[in-house]
């Protein structure tokens, strides 16, 4: 078969994405993967066969802000990168049996069902509409009756874009215009949930409504080894705390990065802290922290007692697999859904915001993190979730087609 696919964003967005084009293309498939510049050398160093979209992701992550803002600052970007996403898959969609886009992709519905084709949506989060907390929405402790209509009101924004965007190119393809954006999204698609289903379960809404299948979060296979100088800071005393926010931006690193030192110090935690995109750590550090570049987190995080983080699916996902206790610091997009979702499963402390966030609140956490409690429940769902498999489970959805 040919397979299209297409996705945008951080890394958390596109490393699936290449995960699952990799293992269709050992399977023999013919696939081509729409993804960003900024990711071309990783897909390359895998041999996948790679349109790339002019995207410098790193801007893109320091422009989106962070609450409610970033949301509305992240749809505007998707809507904006329509023509772009249009003309790869018209152009790849001619002959292709199949087409698998993440949700950013906005414009994949219309190619999906002017090609008449199979149309996979992947999802990091619980994306289709229910009772359930909307995850790029900060406030997620409200009632279900107030989830549903917060749900009604990110579509009425949603249709507005859709219908900016891409009832002229519909009407030029012969399609009807957007309505409903949840019929949009949901009625002709087979939505694929690359998460584990304990960490955020299916609302009751969904019953019969939806064409949706839990696959499991699209873990890598583990690559290369963790540097020798952190292997050896790691070895030579307690079990240290991971702290890094990966792609996303914080307003003052500097700042955070003093905080890290003075809460490490008055906790009595040793620390690995994260320079990720966002540069902490350009400071001299007592012996208790040891600042690192890009590690693989699948074999970091088991050797942590604990990883505190911003809350992306893909890093909230490996800390749980990883069987270690959490403590999400949220900015933007579904990480205030991860957030919650680790404090009610008993994982963690409450998820604070950077922003939000003092001297003495991150001490608290250090010394809460590893505690009997969030450690054993970890611990427990760690072992539950040793043989998931999203890529694989995802390949076979497919293949079945």
């Amino acid at each position: 078969m040919k397979i299209v696919l297409s996705s945008r964003g951080s890394r958390g967005d596109i490393y699936p994405v290449l995960e699952i084009a990799s293992a269709l293309q050992n399977k023999g498939h013919d696939v081509i993967a729409g993804i960003p510049e900024t990711f071309g050398d990783i897909a390359k160093k895998k041999g996948i066969n790679v349109h790339l979209y002019s995207e410098d992701s790193g801007k893109v992550m320091k422009d989106m802000g962070s609450g409610v803002n970033a949301s509305r600052n992240g749809l505007s970007f998707i809507a904006s990168s329509v023509n772009q996403q249009l003309d790869f898959m018209l152009e790849e969609t001619k002959n292709a049996d199949v087409l698998l886009a993440s949700v950013s992709e906005i414009a994949a519905p219309t190619i999906g069902e002017y090609r008449n084709i199979p149309f996979f949506r992947l999802a990091y989060a619980p994306v289709l509409p229910g009772s359930q907390p909307h995850p790029l929405l900060p406030l997620q402790n409200l009632p279900p009756a107030i989830n549903r209509l917060s749900w009604k009101t990110f579509q009425l924004f949603s249709r507005y874009i859709l219908r900016k965007f891409l009832n002229e190119k519909r009407k030029e393809l012969g399609l009807q215009p957007i309505g409903n954006p949840n019929k949009y999204f949901t009625d002709r698609s087979h939505t694929l949930l690359a998460f584990n289903k304990q960490l955020a379960p299916p609302s009751p809404d969904w019953i019969n409504r939806y064409k949706y299948s839990y696959t499991g979060y699209c873990f890598g296979q583990p690559e290369g080894e963790l540097p020798e100088e952190l292997l050896n800071f790691i070895e030579n005393g307690d079990a240290p705390v991971y702290i890094g926010f990966g792609s996303v931006h914080i307003k003052n690193p500097d700042k955070f990065t003093d905080m890290v030192i003075e809460a490490a110090d008055k906790s009595g935690k040793r620390v690995v802290l994260s320079k990720g995109w966002t540069g902490l750590g350009n400071k001299q550090y007592p012996d208790n922290i040891f600042v690192t570049g890009d590690t693989n987190h699948s074999l970091l995080f088991p050797k942590m007692a604990g990883v505190m983080h911003h809350g992306g699916s893909g890093t909230t996902h490996t800390g749980a697999k990883a069987g270690v206790p959490q403590f999400i610091m949220p900015e933007i997009i579904d990480q205030y859904y991860w957030g919650n979702r680790i404090f009610k499963l008993e994982l963690g402390p409450k998820p604070i915001s950077s922003k939000k966030l003092t001297v003495e609140k991150l001490t608290k956490a250090l010394q809460e993190i590893s505690n009997d409690k969030f450690r054993k429940n970890a611990a427990r769902l760690g072992e539950e979730m040793k043989n998931e498999n999203g890529v694989k489970e995802i390949v076979r959805i497919i293949s079945e087609k």
